[in-house]
């Protein structure tokens, strides 16, 4: 799936409006310029996280876990320090989970630069979705 693609996927799932989908992205925070710039290429899972994460946080208000220590035992977490929050948080709400790298377990790994396949990423959007519906059902 591209940068596009999923995007659109995105603003489908949450009832929005996916024709001018960039520049209200941008406007608002959730998107970067590089999603733009690079539309057409497939996503990486860092970069599902961090439009994930932003979406949420800008766009439905939910609150960033303040204490991401937990998020710590996936093994590429820090790899990319500038999506490590973004990662931690949607891996600690529980939106996508890690690799399991060892026959033993105890070796998780994101796979920050990885792909995944359409139904992957349908489970994401529908874990974000039932984030927003159980964060409104606290609420009440």
């Amino acid at each position: 799936m591209t940068r596009e693609q999923f995007i659109v996927r995105l603003l489908e799932v949450f009832n929005e409006d996916s024709a001018d989908a960039f520049s209200a992205g941008l406007e608002k925070s959730w998107l970067e310029y590089e999603d733009k710039l690079y539309k057409d290429d497939e996503i990486s899972r860092k970069n599902i996280a961090r439009i994930i994460h932003m979406y949420l946080l800008k766009e439905k208000g939910i609150s960033d876990i303040q204490d991401i220590s937990k998020a710590g035992e996936l093994r590429d977490l820090y790899d990319c320090r500038v999506c490590a929050n973004h990662v931690a948080q949607v891996y600690l709400k529980g939106i996508m989970g890690a690799k399991e790298l060892s026959v033993k377990g105890g070796f998780l790994w994101f796979d920050l630069d990885g792909l995944d396949d359409s139904d992957a990423i349908e489970d994401y959007l529908k874990r974000a979705v039932d984030t927003v519906c159980k964060a409104g059902n606290r609420e009440e």
